[in-house]
């Protein structure tokens, strides 16, 4: 497994690790996503600061995109904080981030840290 995934309060972090795939990155969607706990979340990391590489296409992120549209309807609240300095995955989340209509607010971050202050912000408000 290439992630692991830890429910918080108010949210959940799913760290990534290794070579990242498309196939590990909706698992991790889909086992979130499906819990019971998921409607409560206000807030999701993705860290994927310490991965080798992801080989994810533009492609296969649509799809993520559109699963979460509809994870959305579930619960409008979820803010996205995505931890990465690997150009692969910035691109893919910056594809994700100019949708015509975003799934989730999200923000791309390079530290853990920083991502967890903008979430602080912006699930007080």
């Amino acid at each position: 497994m290439a992630y692991e995934l830890a429910w918080e309060p108010c949210g959940v972090a799913l760290t990534f690790s290794g070579q990242v795939s498309f196939a590990d990155m909706r698992r991790a969607g889909t086992a979130y996503q499906g819990d019971f706990r998921f409607d409560l979340v206000r807030y999701v990391i993705a860290d994927y600061s310490r991965i080798s590489g992801c080989d994810a296409t533009p492609a296969e992120m649509d799809y993520l995109w559109a699963v979460d549209q509809a994870a959305r309807l579930s619960n409008p609240r979820i803010k996205l904080a995505i931890v990465a300095t690997c150009p692969a995955v910035i691109g893919l989340a910056m594809r994700y981030m100019t949708r015509e209509s975003r799934a989730f607010p999200a923000e791309v971050f390079s530290s853990l840290g920083d991502a967890r202050r903008w979430l602080e912000l912006e699930t007080s408000a």
